[in-house]
């Protein structure tokens, strides 16, 4: 028995319909089906534009062969390896592994024939660990199955062994049979069924989106426009539908991640909540997970770029809202729902990154392996002078395993960084950086049972610690011991050469400077970011807060503190470039589609990978250009990789 297609929101019917059966698709389930063999390669990439059904074909799929299948939903998933051994030991039904080689072990306990992590972009940091800790250490009856927006990256191809145990599917548009199969099972027949296959053109969110219009508008026109012009249409006529109160509780929640009772209660001021909750329930664009309501992956970002073009005063005041609430929560404990809540808010893009890459950005970094130090060395020896080469050789001895690496097109170390949690007297003793450090640490101690990060190095093989793609993956690497040590991080030091270049990076995340520091016969300046009362969750509250004040104006202590507890101070965002200012001007989309205009693409390419209209994809370029004062690619891609949304 198939679902009702009047039966629930649109996400949840096709949920249903991928649980019941997959719609067609023969030819990549068949192709699927020979990759999932007990000897095909170790990991399989399959890889499509949102809205094209890559999940629904891997679960159709899966659920019609006999093997032993765990999946992650990575939206769920904190991403750190703490996080990752979580998820995996609430998916076995046992408590989390203690490393990536006990996971496997019990992953191949359990007979499992297939790890799924769906959602793989969001595991975006975990990338490295994943490959060459997990996925190494699996048995070779197990394989790992990767479901996202894009392939892999870089560092899957040239990692040794890797090259020849690796697959892709790459998931397209469906054939016409396959969106007639669709559309019967969302009730379109006849006339309205040929219509919308007219204009689909294989994409089934579009012609799913046209037959809940249609539904709801017998006889509307479509259009004849690519299939994201016309969905971008048809959403509009599904919100009209709305009455303005219910239009101003779903604009409201557009700026979340996720909808809770508190966080609605936020939002939808004066409003009654459970009303409001009960209208989100109705609409069929929302669906319920284990943690909240959602709304779909069209609504969500067609609503948000509609509510800030019209009124960005309302939007920065609803973040600004909708923070405080997440913050009011804290003292309660930090959970990973809270922390993501509030990197989707931020719109720092050195911090948003790290939870939420724009586009297709990859994240090549991954811990150094052995092979690795002499380039390490040589890099630091080109770019930072003789005796840091000498350190950077101590630190190797002492704690390889704080080198992480991003490398190139031929698997080349092209940027190391060096990130160690230290205890006071940890580290080289002879490495006046850190002498620098334990100095401080003394004169000013942090609170008890507080921990302080030192990032000791963070250089690109071409340009040392100057921005680019390769220093920009390494800062946003950093962001992965934020979220594993949020619980007790207090502190973070770094140690760069020229303040000049670098301030416009470190001021804009907290930094300040402190003092010289001489290694050899060269100067450097340590700079130190203190999270604050309240560690990394509501430093990151703090930043949300400072982003939602007009430009220009000042952030005045005591003004954003939630009632009943002391102000929390706001790091001040005057401070950066012009260049890094601009873009934390733009919207979360904006700075999407500038990621991906800074890796080459064309608008018609950029219209397709995000799935929106070549129009608004125009529009969102026109915006860019205003927004940053650049008049070309060239001067716009400049700006993305000085942000870091280039790596």
């Amino acid at each position: 028995m198939s679902p009702s297609p009047s039966e629930g929101s649109v996400s949840e019917r096709l949920a249903a319909a991928a649980a019941f059966a997959l719609i067609g698709r023969a030819e990549e389930r068949s192709r699927l089906t020979e990759l999932l063999a007990p000897e095909g390669p170790a990991a399989v990439f399959v890889h499509g534009p949102g809205g094209i059904g890559k999940t629904t074909l891997v679960t159709g799929t899966l659920a019609s062969l006999p093997l032993r299948t765990i999946t992650l939903d990575a939206r769920q998933v904190e991403p750190t390896e703490p996080g990752a051994l979580a998820a995996l030991g609430a998916a076995l039904g046992a408590p989390a592994p203690s490393s990536a080689p006990a996971a496997a072990h019990e992953i191949a306990a359990a007979g499992a024939d297939v790890l799924v992590i769906d959602s793989f972009e969001r595991l975006n940091l975990l990338d490295g660990w994943i490959r060459n800790e997990l996925a190494s250490a699996l048995p070779a009856t197990v394989t790992v199955l990767l479901v996202g927006r894009r392939g892999p990256n870089v560092a899957w191809r040239t990692a040794p062994g890797w090259r020849t145990l690796l697959a892709e599917l790459v998931v397209g548009p469906m054939t016409g049979h396959d969106v007639d199969l669709l559309l019967a099972a969302h009730g379109a027949r006849g006339d309205d069924a040929d219509r919308i296959r007219t204009f689909a053109r294989g994409h089934p969110l579009a012609a799913v989106v046209a037959a809940e219009a249609l539904a709801r508008h017998p006889g509307l026109p479509l259009g004849s426009g690519a299939p994201a012009d016309v969905v971008e249409e048809l959403f509009a006529v599904i919100l009209d539908d709305l009455p303005p109160r219910e239009r101003a509780t779903v604009e409201a929640v557009s700026v979340l991640r996720r909808v809770t009772v508190p966080l609605l209660a936020a939002v939808v001021d004066g409003q009654d909540v459970e009303e409001a909750w009960r209208t989100l329930r109705r609409l069929p664009f929302t669906t319920t997970t284990a943690t909240g309501l959602e709304l779909s992956g069209v609504a969500a970002p067609v609503l948000l770029e509609a509510l800030e073009l019209r009124d960005p005063l309302r939007v920065r005041g609803l973040r600004a809202r909708a923070a405080r609430a997440v913050l009011d929560s804290l003292p309660v404990g930090p959970d990973w729902q809270s922390t993501a809540d509030l990197l989707h808010l931020v719109q720092n893009p050195m911090i948003r990154n790290a939870y939420a890459p724009p586009g297709m950005l990859q994240h090549p970094a991954e811990q150094a392996r052995a092979e690795d130090h002499d380039e390490i060395v040589a890099i630091a020896r080109r770019t930072t002078g003789e005796e840091s080469a000498r350190l950077a050789e101590r630190w190797w001895q002492m704690r390889q395993e704080d080198f992480s690496v991003v490398r190139g097109g031929n698997g080349e170390v092209a940027g190391f960084s060096v990130v160690a949690t230290l205890d006071p007297d940890d580290g080289p003793p002879e490495d006046p950086a850190l002498r620098a450090v334990v100095g401080h640490l003394r004169r000013d101690p942090m609170p008890p049972g507080a921990r302080a990060v030192v990032l000791r190095w963070a250089l690109g093989s071409r340009h040392g610690e100057q921005p680019s793609p390769e220093v920009a993956t390494l800062v946003v690497d950093l962001k992965r011991t934020y979220l594993e040590l949020r619980p007790t991080l207090r502190r973070v030091y770094t140690v760069v050469a020229d303040w000049s270049v670098a301030a416009p990076v470190l001021r804009v995340m907290g930094f300040d400077p402190l003092e010289e520091v001489h290694v050899g016969d060269r100067r450097f300046v340590l700079a130190r970011l203190d999270f604050g009362p309240g560690g990394v969750d509501a430093w990151i509250g703090r930043h949300v807060l400072a982003e939602q004040l007009a430009p220009s104006s000042a952030a005045a202590v005591g003004d954003v503190g939630p009632a009943g507890s002391p102000a929390y101070a706001v790091p001040e965002p005057g401070r950066a470039t012009a260049d890094r200012h601009s873009v934390l001007a733009l919207t979360a989309r904006e700075r999407e589609v500038l990621a991906l205009l800074a890796e080459g693409m064309t608008n018609a390419q950029l219209a397709r990978t995000l799935f929106i209209s070549e129009r608004t994809a125009n529009r969102h370029v026109s915006n860019i250009f205003t927004k940053l004062g650049v008049h070309n690619r060239t001067q716009a891609t400049r700006a993305a990789t000085a942000a870091g949304l280039t790596g």
